[in-house]
Formats: C-alpha cells, structure tokens, sequence
C-alpha cells in the first residue's frame, strides 16, 4: 500500500469501518511510514477535540419528561394554547439539534481539511528534502557554476515557466555556488546552490498556487533543517544540514 491509498482509508481505519485485509494493510504502512503515521496522530488528535467539543449531555430527567407527555391524554379544545406552546418548544430543540448537526459537520470538515493539508505539507517536505539528498550523491551539485547572479539567472530563461530571484550573498557569508533544475511536485522548480562553510544549502522555488504571501515555516526531517515560505508569488524551500538558526538567516537575506 502506499501513502496515497493510505491516506484515502486512514479515517475509516480508525473508525473501525475497514476489511480485515484492507486494515492489515493499511497498518503496517503507517508502522513503517513515518508520515502516515504522524498523519494518523493528526486524525487522532482532531477527532479527540471534536468529540469534546461536539458532545452535549442530554438533561438527566429527559427520558422522564417524554415518557409522561406521550402517556398524557390527549388534549381538550381548552389545551389549544398549550399545544401551542409545546410545540414551539419542540420546534426550538428541533432548531437547536439542526444547529448543533450543522456545527459538527463543519467541524468535522475543518478537520479532515486540516488533516489533508498538513498531509500535503508533510509530503512535498519529503519530495524536496529528498531532492536535496540526491544533489548531494551526484559529483557536482550545479547544472551552471557561478556565483553571479547575472549569469545563473539568464540561464533558467526557456528552462522553466518563470524568473527565479538569484542573489549573490557572498558578503553575507552565503556564497552563491550556481543553479540546477530539479521536478518537484510534478512539475520543473529553479534550484539555487548556496554554501555556508562546509554547509550545502539548496533553495527549492516555483510559482505559488496562491499570491498571498506566507511567512517562514521551519522543520526537521531525516536530520534535515528546512524552512519554506512565500513571497511575490513563489514558493520557497530551504533545505541544508546547516543549523536551523543561520538556515533562517538565510531566509531572511532572501
């Protein structure tokens, strides 16, 4: 099974509503998957809060209450006004349930939403530190060496389907090293190379799905330091052995 097939049974894994096949399957995924199984702590986790919240404790003397209106008699001309009055009072608990069904589903959707997102983080941060793994197994980590910026610019025109912002830190303590492609997320992104030290930093970039910028958000995986973020419509990934510290340095040079 894969992440993908996973993800799509993990919220009726854990609501039991799976084959004994399919459950089995599923399991020793996310027991050998680090991301599922940090998603499945998601779903857990959402699913906890809905209940606490969701959950409204019925009057202790309910049961009593219906019991005795559905023994009474049935009422006389003369109970016309409390009739009445019943049934206002019943259409306003119907009301109250509609409005308690209708907050629990969006809130169950705001949860799957969530989870699906962080699903989706979760995996392009694998796809691009992965990327930066790769580079590192090859003998040279540039497709064009140089630390000018007027040279590894023009060398993505007709490369990819937009202009990468390059910059030459050196005097920052971040030497430009040069530029590559790399397919990320199915699609061409512009990779720039930096160093720091001994330190091999690659900046990961490709248009945004969205305008609206998004400040740093910094992680760890398999050991790696990585930062992403969004800024003048594109997308940003920064990945490096380097300290989470100096590697947000950079970030903010960019």
């Amino acid at each position: 099974m894969q992440c993908r097939e996973a993800h799509e049974v993990l919220s009726a894994l854990l609501d039991d509503e799976v084959g004994a096949e399919q459950q089995q399957a599923a399991k020793a995924h996310i027991a050998a998957c680090s991301l599922c199984a940090e998603v499945a702590r998601d779903y857990r986790r959402i699913g906890d809060q809905l209940r606490s919240v969701a959950r409204v404790p019925a009057p202790a003397d309910l049961a009593n209450k219906v019991l005795a209106r559905l023994q009474s008699q049935a009422p006389s001309a003369n109970d016309n006004r409390r009739l009445n009055w019943r049934g206002l009072h019943w259409r306003g608990l119907a009301q109250q349930a509609a409005t308690l069904l209708l907050v629990c589903g969006l809130s169950g959707l705001a949860g799957w939403q969530l989870a699906q997102s962080n699903f989706e983080q979760r995996r392009l941060e694998r796809d691009v530190v992965a990327a930066h793994v790769r580079s590192m197994l090859q003998d040279n980590t540039v497709q064009v060496a140089s630390s000018e910026s007027h040279t590894v610019k023009p060398w993505f025109n007709g490369r990819i389907e937009f202009a990468p912002t390059v910059k030459d830190l050196t005097a920052e303590g971040f030497p430009l090293i040069g530029g590559r492609l790399d397919f990320i997320d199915n699609r061409r992104t512009a990779t720039l190379v930096y160093k720091r030290r001994r330190h091999v930093i690659n900046v990961f970039m490709w248009p945004a799905d969205a305008q609206t910028p998004k400040a740093p958000v910094p992680s760890m995986l398999q050991g790696y330091n990585a930062v992403t973020w969004t800024a003048g419509g594109i997308t940003y990934w920064a990945v490096s052995d380097l300290n989470a510290k100096e590697l947000g340095q950079l970030q903010g040079l960019l």
